[in-house]
């Protein structure tokens, strides 16, 4: 199967630099797969999961997907590569939903104090932040198996 480059870059670091097989994203536009020799595209990503299946897994003999939970940014699909720039992006493995959780409920209390406009945003922000990590985290706990259970 062909591959293409991806990659996810966010303020802080390259995320990713690798061959995938197929980027599941959604953008404003929808949900969209891109696999190789997708027609150019540009467009604004939602606050969502992003799905990549690794050309590793191929070579490997494993059918695994990884995931990342993505706040937002763009997305960029040329003949050469596929580029995110997220506002900010994190494998879900690396997620602490513990952390996450404990933002949250900052979040809202902040919200509940009924503080000054920028304040009540950035609180907004850390909120809608947790909630997608949480969302993404308990996702994949149900939904990918563990590789042990796939032997």
């Amino acid at each position: 199967m062909s591959t293409f480059r991806l990659k996810i870059i966010t303020q802080e670091r390259v995320l990713l630099e690798e061959e995938v097989e197929s980027l599941y994203v959604t953008t404003i536009d929808g949900d969209i797969n891109v696999l190789p020799h997708h027609t150019p595209y540009v467009s604004v990503l939602k606050p969502s999961e992003v799905i990549i299946k690794p050309a590793s897994a191929k070579d490997s003999g494993e059918a695994r997907e990884e995931s990342f939970a993505c706040t937002g940014g763009i997305l960029e699909v040329t003949p050469e590569k596929v580029v995110i720039l997220a506002d900010s992006a994190i494998r879900t493995d690396e997620i602490d939903e513990a952390e996450a959780l404990k933002v949250k409920e900052r979040a809202e209390s902040v919200m509940a104090e009924k503080l000054e406009n920028r304040e009540n945003a950035e609180a907004m922000l850390a909120l809608e932040k947790a909630l997608l990590h949480l969302r993404v985290a308990q996702k994949r706990k149900r939904h990918i198996p563990h590789s042990s259970e796939m032997k």
